[in-house]
């Protein structure tokens, strides 16, 4: 798995060398620089324990992953902005407005309840917790080589997410459009709307939508290794998706990328895991 990391680092640091990077001064250019190299040392230390002690690698697998990825997410606030000069943002709101006639992100405008966008921000708030609750599951349900194996598959997942948004940094529609109203909740929503847009200092990560592809491949997870639980998940699952757009966070395009990201993006992982020969992971038959 640490060879997902290794591919990942060595393609964003070659992004940040060959960039067109006007503005961009020296400080944020080594920020960014030591975060992927310490994301690479790290990485390195977990192969090498793993020819060691695998239960332990399995550990610290999960542990990087935890706060390794939204750390090298973060970092790429100073990388994003200075890599294309081509506002994205336009083209996705133009495919909007050619398919559906007007801007998705209005849709919320004046219709939803308070009470119903403070559902959606709550579920949106809680994503992280959904590849975790996966990856536990199938632990639970299944056993070590399933939990090794949603490791490895959300990782990768996760990093072909972050690296959709080397190719087509966007800002959301959030930021990109001027709306006449602001979305109205009730009690929590305003603060964690605030707490989210504080936590992300990487503004530029909406192709493809991480929330939409992450969601749907923790749900294929489930639905390999533990079968009730994705039941239980299902229709949360369903909203967190939809929030991503009736909340502005997300372009139609952004969503739908994500969605069609997550088949080969598990299909290729898997092929590669058993080429390095990682343990099969059999659910059980009343799974």
């Amino acid at each position: 798995m640490e060879r997902f990391w290794l591919v990942y680092v060595a393609a964003v640091l070659a992004v940040s060398l060959i960039a067109s990077d006007p503005g961009r001064d020296a400080t944020a250019r080594a920020a960014h620089f030591g975060v992927h190299f310490a994301a690479l040392w790290i990485a390195l230390g977990i192969a090498r324990l793993a020819r060691r002690d695998h239960g332990a690698a399995r550990w610290w697998r999960a542990g990087f992953a935890v706060v390794g990825l939204p750390i090298v997410f973060s970092a790429k606030c100073w990388l994003l902005p200075y890599v294309h000069p081509e506002p994205y943002e336009y083209t996705f709101a133009a495919f909007d407005r050619a398919v559906f006639g007007g801007d998705v992100a209005r849709l919320a405008d004046g219709v939803l309840r308070p009470w119903v966008v403070e559902g959606l921000q709550l579920i949106y708030g809680v994503f992280y917790l959904v590849p975790l609750v996966a990856a536990l599951g199938a632990l639970r349900r299944t056993g070590p080589a399933a939990f090794d194996r949603a490791v490895a598959i959300l990782v990768g997942a996760f990093l072909v997410s972050y690296l959709g948004y080397v190719l087509v940094p966007t800002v959301g529609p959030k930021v990109a459009l001027a709306f006449d109203r602001e979305l109205d909740g009730l009690w929590l929503f305003g603060h964690v709307r605030g707490w989210i847009d504080g936590a992300e200092a990487n503004q530029w990560d909406c192709f493809p939508s991480g929330h939409t592809m992450l969601t749907l491949v923790s749900l294929l997870l489930l639905w390999r290794w533990h079968r009730p639980l994705f039941w239980w998940l299902l229709a949360p699952c369903v909203l967190l998706v939809l929030s991503t757009v009736l909340l502005r966070y997300h372009w139609t395009a952004d969503v739908l990328a994500g969605a069609l990201l997550v088949w080969p993006t598990v299909w290729s992982i898997d092929r590669l895991l058993d080429r390095d020969g990682w343990p099969p992971a059999v659910a059980a038959a009343w799974n």
